[in-house]
């Protein structure tokens, strides 16, 4: 696949920030636009991001490079811009840079190719299933209905309180049935960073109540993104407390990413009875990462990843970490970021790679229904 043009602009994001856009038109005129989401709570081995107007010059410094050769793959296109960067962080072109080169080259080769997006990452994520005989399904959706934390506003530290849903409507009738409630009790209805509620003087089990008494057959998944309230000196929050009074199948970061004496216990105490089905999910302790994945699954701190593309970089370096964790019979939650784009690329990406879980927000702000939407056009 030979590359006829690219070009990147500055765009805003959902908190009114610079990001970029990158469009890459391939030689037989298919194209692939991608744009680059960013973290609020961020995990500290995540790649560089440079400055987005930097990143616009150093596409066009890049452009002829890109444009004068053949790339036979996906593989080989992230490869090669690897090799450009020459950094183990991805600071000299940036992993911002690199990562909507990354996602527009692959949008544009599944269109020349004549398929969606999806299937051309699961005929490169699995080369041996034919796409034929390959049966897509919908992720559970981790629909986020209340935020704390670094997202939030009220007085909740974990920072986001989600509903484990099977459908898009239940996962809404949820979220409307909470903010209705909150009205009643004269509480605000503004929405944080990722469209969830945050109401002021609510405590982490007093939100969990309130969404507990919503639910029917669904399960809660929790954030609690330990690192960022640790470093505010907040304490953890009591695990068997929450576990024995509220029907929460995941937790994720329950401790800081360099806790992993912590992880380990955690891990060891509520893995160890085969009826507990919870779900640990790592992220500010792996970020998409497939040597600190290798360490997570060594050491057994975890059964779940999240993955989050901007974490790492390339398309290809995801997918690698996808694989080593299915491989190990981790599962995947595949997510969106705090300060997000109209991109629905993680759509394509969960649904092409088997994810069984999704984490895209609340069914409101544009950013968020925008993946969602994309999943119930791929799946219905």
């Amino acid at each position: 696949m030979k590359i006829k043009s690219i070009s990147t602009r500055v765009i805003l994001n959902s908190a009114g920030a610079k990001t970029i856009e990158t469009k890459v038109m391939l030689s037989d005129e298919s194209f692939g636009v991608a744009s680059v989401p960013g973290g609020i709570s961020k995990g500290k081995s995540e790649v560089a991001s440079i400055d987005p107007l930097e990143a616009v010059k150093r596409v066009g410094e890049l452009s002829e490079k890109l444009t004068s050769r053949e790339f036979d793959s996906q593989k080989e296109f992230d490869t090669f811009l690897i090799d450009l960067d020459g950094t183990s962080d991805k600071s000299n072109l940036g992993g911002n840079t690199m990562l909507s080169l990354s996602v527009a080259f692959c949008k544009a080769c599944a269109k020349s190719e004549g398929l969606e997006t999806y299937q051309y990452i699961h005929n490169i994520h699995n080369p041996e299933k034919l796409l034929s005989e390959t049966k897509f399904f919908m992720p559970r959706m981790m629909m986020l209905i209340l935020e704390g934390g670094l997202h939030g506003s009220g007085g909740a530290t974990i920072q986001e309180f989600m509903a484990i849903v099977e459908t898009l409507d239940r996962g809404v009738e949820i979220y409307k049935s909470v903010k209705n409630e909150l009205h009643k009790l004269g509480k605000s209805t503004n929405v944080g960073a990722e469209g969830a509620f945050s109401p002021e003087g609510y405590d982490n089990e007093q939100i969990l109540a309130l969404l507990n008494g919503y639910l029917h057959s669904e399960k809660i998944a929790l954030d609690v993104a330990a690192s960022s309230f640790i470093e505010a000196g907040r304490e953890t929050p009591d695990y068997d407390v929450i576990l024995e009074n509220y029907l929460v199948e995941s937790i994720e970061d329950p401790y800081g990413e360099d806790d992993w004496a912590n992880w380990e216990l955690f891990a060891r105490e509520k893995l160890s009875n085969i009826k507990n089905k919870l779900m640990i999910v790592t992220d500010d302790i792996t970020t998409t990462n497939p040597q600190l994945l290798e360490k997570a699954i060594n050491r057994e701190v975890g059964n779940a990843i999240l993955i989050k593309p901007n974490q790492i970089g390339t398309v290809t370096e995801t997918l690698q970490v996808i694989k080593m964790a299915q491989n190990s019979t981790w599962k995947i939650v595949v997510s969106h970021r705090g300060t997000d784009t109209n991109d629905d690329f993680i759509a394509d990406l969960a649904i092409g790679v088997g994810a069984e879980f999704v984490k895209f927000g609340a069914p409101a702000r544009g950013e968020r229904v925008a993946k969602y939407n994309r999943l119930t056009e791929i799946i219905g």
